[in-house]
């Protein structure tokens, strides 16, 4: 098992967006336009036509982002919320495919440390998630200990 951390991740959250429209398209490609490299990305599932989205940028590129939400909000009429100085934890490993009930263990831990998660994002061998900078140290210890 592998588990990875980078630092100094924002958080980018669109809240109640029309279904019927390119929002998250268009969104992402002014996004990309600015020169912001988009990591994890997020959606609900559509509820009365409407959902929500968010993706996670390096902090580093605030001032270009914060560019390209002034051109969303004239173009698309949307603004984000924007979450910055979390950190991203990856845990990879095999057991995700070989293990029933493999992401609950991770949940439990989160859970009973009371760690806030902002995003969540799962791939075939791997869970990422987005966690407030002042939760992770002891998140990351206590996976080492559970799954380490």
């Amino acid at each position: 098992m592998k588990i990875e951390v980078t630092e100094n991740v924002s958080a980018v959250s669109f809240n109640n967006v029309p279904l019927n429209k390119t929002v998250m398209e268009d969104t992402l490609k002014i996004v990309a336009k600015a020169g912001v490299n988009v990591d994890m990305i997020s959606m609900t599932a559509p509820t009365q036509e409407i959902f929500s989205f968010g993706f996670t940028v390096n902090d580093d590129d605030m001032t270009k982002l914060l560019g390209a939400v002034k051109e969303l909000k004239g173009q698309c009429g949307v603004t984000p919320m924007i979450n910055g100085s979390n950190r991203k934890i990856v845990i990879k490993t095999g057991e995700m495919t070989e293990t029933v009930g493999f992401a609950a263990r991770v949940f439990e831990i989160l859970n009973r440390l009371e760690a806030m998660i902002l995003m969540i994002t799962t791939g075939v061998d791997e869970i990422s998630m987005l966690i407030r900078d002042a939760d992770a140290d002891v998140v990351v210890s206590a996976f080492e200990k559970e799954f380490g």
